[in-house]
């Protein structure tokens, strides 16, 4: 009985960390502001809501900061309608 307990829990473990995992994953698409690494592959951080915090990760030659393809721009907080009374 104890390697099937064991088992589930650490099933479950795995499943809630590729479940957190994909999620944090997705959230970095959101960010305005992209560090391209100058590397072979050419990777792609972006975590920085500013060009100036961008350009401090970068420092020097590491890469180059440019704006996020896929970031869908701030937010708009919904209007508020108010309704003539009467």
């Amino acid at each position: 009985m104890r390697t099937v307990a064991g088992r589930f829990i650490l099933g479950s473990l795995v499943a809630v960390s590729a479940m957190a995992a994909m999620t944090s994953v997705g959230r970095a698409q959101y960010y305005p502001w992209c560090l391209v690494i100058s590397d072979k592959v050419g990777s792609w951080t972006c975590y920085f809501t500013t060009r100036e915090q961008c350009m401090a990760s970068a420092g020097g030659n590491v890469g180059f900061c440019t704006q996020n393809p896929a970031y869908p721009g701030p937010r708009s907080s919904p209007s508020r309608r108010h309704r003539a009374n009467g």
